[in-house]
């Protein structure tokens, strides 16, 4: 009986024990669900003051009695300003209330959310929504918007009245450090930009209009309420190239070589530079009246067909090339001067013109023979720059065959036959231009330009062959 009784005693102390531990563990699981329960919200505007219609950053965490977030929280919130019914939330908040999810990561930060609406204290509540004892409130100090007026703008470029070459310009003002600026065009066109931490703002306008061109800035507050306003600036696009519309040469028909001709090349007025191109060779013409411009050379010294080709040139960058524009021919001519001459029975030139042809005679002509070679001499002629020689051909015309700066010239003895040729000598000069005259020829002198000791030679051997042949004839 004893035994029996201990059995059960020892059986129910067992089982109250057992009990007992789950009254524990009951009682620790309560413990720690209680420690992470939702307490309050934290409600962040992370600024201590802003003015009336300022965007605020507004960050709502759920906590718990320690500070430490509820990592599980999925409930409803109410948000709403008890001092400010005109109070402006996102769209987030347009009902006054969110749910949290889990992407939230139990935190919610609405960015430019919440605008207020007077200057006062104002206040921002939370509340969960199915328990208004657990809330939050936070204040901040609203003060009215500071006005400002008659922002200060000063103009860098353009210039007023600057005229250009293209039909946009880059636009450059200063200003108060990060303003919304507009610039209009024309009154008609609108770009926006805004000023960088220097004040400063730059933009490229195009679609610049021919020829007259208005352009203004305003600057801007965040209501694009304008602060402040540059004068009015005018400027001029010139984006037409020069024109060329017309050319004239004269003369028009075929010329000597070192023939005087003009070219007149009628533009646009005021051009920076017009040239021409003859026989690769650039001349700049002047301007002689507004749009005509003018050039006066001498033609080429080889006969040719010779383009002549225009470049123009404003002061805006624009080019206006124009290749083989005309045209000028320089004939083949014999005529030994460069001014008008005659030709007489023998066909040597004489010159017609009526310079004074006494300094530039050729005097004192003399030959001096030698066994290898002919020397042709004369008397110095002191306004002479250089000599001409000249050789009569067997066709009866003169060619120039040599020029030489001595008054002096050899010509060499040819070893084939006795030969003679016929020499002429004419005094070179220049102009104070630089041109280049010829004038009166020399008499022609007989050289001889083929060995006399070989026909003598030759004809001393026939005698000496006659003698034998008559000697030989006597005796037999």
């Amino acid at each position: 009986m004893k035994l029996l009784i201990y059995k059960l005693y020892k059986t129910f102390m067992k089982a109250l024990l057992n009990i007992c531990k789950i009254f524990v563990l009951l009682f620790t699981l309560q413990a720690s669900v209680t420690f992470a329960a939702l307490d309050r919200f934290e409600v962040v505007l992370w600024q201590n003051s802003a003015e009336v219609w300022q965007s605020l950053d507004i960050t709502i965490t759920a906590v718990d009695k320690n500070g430490e977030t509820v990592t599980d929280y999925d409930g409803s919130i109410l948000v709403f300003s008890e001092s400010d019914a005109s109070a402006d939330f996102p769209n987030d908040l347009s009902e006054n209330s969110y749910t949290f999810e889990v992407s939230d990561e139990w935190q919610v930060k609405f960015e430019n959310a919440v605008k207020f609406s007077a200057e006062w204290t104002q206040d921002i509540h939370v509340y969960d929504l199915n328990d208004e004892n657990i809330l939050w409130v936070v204040e901040i100090d609203i003060s009215e918007k500071e006005v400002v007026k008659d922002l200060d703008i000063s103009i860098y470029t353009p210039e007023k009245w600057l005229t250009i070459g293209k039909n946009s310009v880059t636009v450059s003002w200063g200003t108060s450090k990060n303003y919304r600026v507009r610039i209009m065009l024309n009154w008609d066109k609108e770009i926006l930009t805004t000023s960088n931490d220097d004040g400063i703002f730059e933009k490229e306008v195009g679609d610049l209009v021919e020829w007259e061109n208005r352009l203004q800035a305003f600057v801007l507050d965040s209501d694009e309420n304008v602060v402040g306003f540059t004068e009015e600036i005018m400027i001029k696009v010139n984006s037409n190239a020069p024109e060329l519309k017309q050319i004239k040469i004269t003369p028009t028909w075929e010329m000597d070589a070192g023939t005087e001709i003009s070219v007149e090349v009628y533009s646009s007025a005021g051009l920076s530079s017009s040239e021409v191109i003859l026989n690769d060779i650039i001349v700049w013409l002047d301007e002689w009246e507004d749009g005509l411009y003018t050039w006066v050379a001498t033609a080429p010294s080889e006969p040719w067909f010779y383009y002549i080709d225009v470049i123009l040139k404003d002061d805006f960058g624009h080019e206006t090339r124009k290749l083989k524009a005309e045209s000028i021919t320089v004939k083949e001519s014999v005529e030994l001067n460069a001014a008008t001459t005659e030709q007489d029975d023998n066909g040597i030139s004489e010159p017609s013109n009526n310079l004074n042809a006494a300094n530039l005679d050729i005097t004192g002509l003399k030959l001096t023979m030698l066994k290898t070679k002919s020397v042709l001499s004369w008397n110095e002629v002191k306004a002479a720059s250089s000599y001409n020689i000249y050789k009569k051909m067997d066709d009866w015309n003169l060619e120039l065959i040599d020029n030489t700066v001595e008054p002096r010239y050899e010509i060499a003895i040819v070893w084939d036959e006795l030969k003679y040729s016929e020499f002429a000598v004419k005094a070179m000069t220049n102009t104070s231009n630089g041109e280049s005259i010829e004038w009166d020829l020399s008499d022609m002198t007989k050289v001889q330009t083929g060995p006399t000791e070989l026909i003598l030679l030759l004809l001393a051997m026939i005698l000496w062959l006659g003698v034998v042949m008559f000697t030989k004839s006597k005796r037999a």
